[in-house]
């Protein structure tokens, strides 16, 4: 967002040396992301990632940015950014689970309440609210609602895996057998 390291902390602003660091700092996080995947987000129709001074959090439905109408908004705070935390992920989790539910259609089931914009990932979406409704999910924010489910474990596979694995291994195996198996994305082309 326009101003991003004027309007940060100040404890912000220093870690970043320049106006592009906080972009540089969300590209790492999205390359821990499987290549397939972000090329699928990338060819959506819609969906915005704005990197920006309030919280993180995901928006769906109409918005605006710079006076135009965006579509389902990914809000990443510079905040998370220069923790180097979980939040970047978690957000683009959410972006995620909305477009491989129902392609980020305003209404349409997401991916962790059984949708699937193919007959593949609806049995996906499917298991994902079995593996929810088992309670195992890997810390309160896994365990709050199914969507949080979603977003929180694939942001924890990508930046630790093994304790993921420990707290819910179901989870983890989805998660490989699914967002990170090419073979997976090839069904029902």
């Amino acid at each position: 967002m326009p101003g991003l390291l004027i309007h940060s902390p100040p404890w912000v602003s220093s870690l970043f040396e320049h106006d592009w660091a906080p972009m540089q700092a969300l590209i790492r996080q999205v390359r821990l992301l499987p290549p397939i995947l972000a090329d699928y987000l990338l060819r959506c129709s819609g969906g915005l990632v704005l990197i920006s001074v309030g919280e993180s959090r995901y928006v769906p439905g109409p918005g605006e940015f710079k006076s135009r109408p965006v579509q389902n908004i990914a809000f990443v705070a510079v905040t998370d950014l220069a923790r180097d935390n979980e939040q970047p992920l978690h957000v683009l989790g959410h972006l995620a689970d909305h477009y491989l539910g129902c392609g980020g259609e305003s209404g349409g089931r997401w991916l962790s309440e059984g949708g699937g914009v193919t007959p593949a990932w609806q049995r996906a979406g499917a298991r994902l609210s079995r593996l929810f409704a088992l309670g195992y999910g890997v810390d309160q924010v896994a365990r709050s609602n199914v969507r949080d489910y979603f977003a929180q474990s694939l942001a924890l596979y990508c930046r630790d895996r093994r304790r993921l694995n420990i707290a819910d291994p179901q989870i983890e195996k989805w998660l490989r057998t699914t967002l990170w198996d090419e073979a997976f994305w090839n069904r029902d082309r």
